[in-house]
């Protein structure tokens, strides 16, 4: 079962299985370059149980887990503390950061302090 496990942490990292035959291959497909170190000795157990990886894969389709949703980027307009002037379009428009208490575009990157501390779903209810 920890074969399994290990399984879908590489999945989760980024790599792809697809059974061939009696073989199991693997390819990475995540964003940069995986860190050798964390992934050294995943794919070291995955050989030592490649058995039970190759039934579990054949049972499952082969590639059975969702493709990662897509990255979004993170604007000033997604955090609680900006208020957009009244404009067609808010995403975009000027508004005032009370945080920084200054003007801000609604589309420019936001402060490190947001990215650390809130997700864009609870700065969209916190914003309204």
């Amino acid at each position: 079962m920890k074969a399994i496990q290990v399984l879908q942490e590489l999945r989760r990292i980024g790599y792809r299985f697809e059974v061939s035959g009696d073989r199991v291959r693997y390819h990475y497909t995540g964003p940069g370059d995986p860190d050798p170190a964390q992934v050294a000795p995943l794919l070291a157990l995955l050989r030592e149980h490649r058995d039970e990886v190759r039934h579990y894969l054949c049972q499952t389709g082969g590639e059975a887990a969702p493709a990662p949703p897509p990255e979004r980027l993170l604007t000033c307009h997604d955090c609680g503390h900006f208020r957009p002037a009244v404009s067609p379009n808010p995403t975009q428009a000027w508004g005032r950061c009370l945080d920084r208490k200054k003007g801000r575009y609604g589309c420019a990157l936001p402060c490190d302090r947001f990215r650390m501390q809130e997700t864009p779903t609870t700065a969209r209810l916190a914003h309204g």
